[in-house]
């Protein structure tokens, strides 16, 4: 993917970024491509970088394999504990299909906005994408069973279910890899 297809893609689609913003971001965006099965944050470390895949999977997960999160096509990633308290992350992040991101330097963003106000806009747009997705997981796990949240994801996200393997999806989901190849198999032969 080269840098048109990024101004195509993600620029035109946010529409109060004027060219002195597209040229700025374009200025500080590295396009990283990914092999599947790449660690690209390990827990311990820390990072300053901040994305968007374009495409691809990360799934986050934590010192005993489970699944906190999964990060594809037109997600934000990066880590929120270690950008924001600067902290050694508490996860692992790792590729689990040939990803490619867009990468921005977190520090150079936040420098900018000053002179660009509609970068400050774009990172509030991301941050708030990001908190409403984490509080709709927090939520769902407090008022759903784990078949209602895979049900939910069903109807949501559907092919997540496909591209993610069932051990690392039952973990997301909070339940036994069993549990969820039964779920599986029950709605899949209703449809």
């Amino acid at each position: 993917m080269n840098y048109d297809e990024f101004i195509k893609i993600y620029f035109d689609q946010n529409e109060f970024l004027d060219e002195n913003d597209k040229q700025k971001l374009l200025g500080m965006v590295k396009i990283i491509n990914y092999p599947a099965n790449k660690i690209v944050l390990y827990r311990g470390d820390e990072t300053d970088h901040v994305g968007v895949i374009a495409k691809g999977l990360i799934r986050a997960y934590d010192k005993k394999n489970k699944t906190v999160w999964f990060f594809h096509e037109n997600n934000v990633y990066g880590s929120i504990e270690v950008l924001m308290q600067k902290r050694p992350s508490s996860l692992t992040y790792e590729t689990l299909e040939e990803t490619t991101i867009f990468l921005f330097n977190y520090n150079d963003l936040e420098n900018n906005i000053n002179k660009h106000p509609n970068i400050s806009a774009l990172l509030l747009m991301f941050w708030r994408k990001t908190a409403m997705e984490i509080y709709h997981k927090f939520s769902s796990f407090l008022h759903l069973s784990p078949e209602k949240r895979y049900l939910n994801l069903l109807n949501h996200n559907s092919k997540l279910i496909l591209r993610v393997k069932s051990k690392d999806l039952a973990t997301y989901l909070g339940m036994h890899p069993v549990s969820l190849s039964r779920l599986k198999k029950r709605y899949y032969n209703k449809k």
